[in-house]
């Protein structure tokens, strides 16, 4: 192992937030970085985040924080409706800021569009990795290449993890949904729905769109299914599954997309993150689910303290990354599994109860219940903040 940091080269498979992170400050501390994502383009758009936590202290420490504003959505409120669009309960964006300091609203492909404006290394589209030995990597196309480093940050369903810890069923715990997201141009629809992210929920099924700028549309569906396995037919599952609700449920299911972005609901556990000079960061080693919602901000906090640990010494660095923020994942996932009765309630009474939460949420004492009920602690991963500026 080369001992000067400047001399070493690291693959990271996957650009999506955690990889485009990992190479961001990977590339700062000196790493020769190549970044490979199977897609052939760069992936846009994605569904509503909110993004806040220790993710957004990393975003702080990266100088990103000013062009992450400028993308914020501008959201009012989380609105409830009935099959007829009739307001049931809402939620302001203030009372929803007192729960979560510090939360900016964009989408997800905002946020990873931000972070790779920024980077300097290289990234090859249409790319995929074959074969992992170690540091020695065989890629699709048969060329192979020698890292000092690898990074799987392929998501969920990462092919590094598939190759070097074994397959999807050892390591994926399926939460009993289906979940699809996609965005479209409707001027018209978006000036009815406006800037707030409505939703219609019957139970086990919930249905959400909201307007996100120039006249386009995001929706987001999420229903249960007993099993995990994918339709193959994503656009007309979701057609079969949602085609009796009313308000905008028609015109939304008149534009699915043939492409539509369409998966299960599941958590990753990998008990050990690393193997050799292999490491798993994001959703590869531990996805915490649509349900607990921070994982865009946990695979920003995990690329910061992946590149953190290294640079104080490559030796054992794998461990004491993975002893920072494993609990913080773990945590967060036994968070989303309770949540699932929040997002996507199992009975009427449960939706009820959902809704007179929203509708007294200015109180503080429900504004204290929710934050309890809807924001995992995440604090203490991080070591503390260096000057604004310092890392770059």
């Amino acid at each position: 192992m080369p001992k000067s940091s400047a001399q070493q080269r690291a693959l990271i498979v996957g650009a999506g937030i955690a990889g485009l992170a990992s190479a961001w400050w990977l590339e700062r501390a000196g790493w020769d970085v190549l970044v490979v994502e199977r897609a052939p383009s760069f992936r846009a758009g994605g569904y509503m985040i909110d993004f806040f936590g220790p993710g957004h202290e990393v975003a702080r420490r990266m100088g990103l924080l000013p062009a992450l504003e400028r993308r914020r959505a501008p959201i009012s409120s989380v609105t409830s409706v009935d099959s007829r669009g009739r307001k049931r309960s809402e939620i302001s964006t203030a009372a929803y800021e007192a729960v979560a300091d510090g939360v900016i609203s964009l989408l997800r492909g905002d946020l990873a569009e931000v972070i790779r404006d920024d980077l300097r290394s290289p990234i090859r589209y249409g790319a995929t990795v074959s074969a992992v030995d170690d540091g020695r990597v065989t890629f699709a196309d048969g060329s192979v290449g020698e890292f000092d480093l690898v990074v799987g940050a392929d998501g969920a369903h990462s092919k590094v993890r598939e190759l070097v810890f074994g397959p999807d069923a050892e390591f994926v715990r399926y939460l009993g949904h289906h979940t699809a997201a996609f965005s479209f141009r409707d001027v018209e629809l978006s000036a009815r729905i406006g800037y707030r992210y409505q939703m219609l929920t019957v139970p086990h099924r919930m249905i959400g769109c909201y307007a996100v700028r120039d006249g386009s549309m995001a929706a987001l569906m999420l229903y249960r299914s007993e099993s995990p396995e994918l339709p193959a037919n994503p656009a007309a599952a979701l057609r079969a599954r949602f085609g009796d609700l009313g308000w905008v449920a028609p015109e939304l299911l008149s534009v699915v997309p043939d492409d539509v972005y369409y998966d299960e609901v599941s958590q990753v556990d990998v008990p050990v993150w690393h193997r050799g000079k292999v490491v798993l960061v994001g959703d590869a080693g531990g996805a915490v689910s649509l349900f607990a919602g921070h994982g865009a901000s946990l695979a920003m906090t995990g690329a910061h303290v992946l590149a953190e640990e290294l640079a104080a010494g490559f030796d054992g660095a794998f461990d004491r990354y993975q002893a920072r923020v494993k609990p913080v994942v773990e945590h967060t996932q036994e968070f989303g599994r309770r949540f699932i009765g929040w997002m996507a309630p199992a009975s009427r009474w449960r939706i009820s109860v959902r809704d007179m939460a929203f509708r007294l949420s200015g109180l503080p004492v429900v504004r204290n219940l929710i934050r309890g009920s809807v924001t995992p602690d995440v604090d203490g991963v991080l070591t503390p903040s260096a000057p604004a500026g310092t890392a770059s």
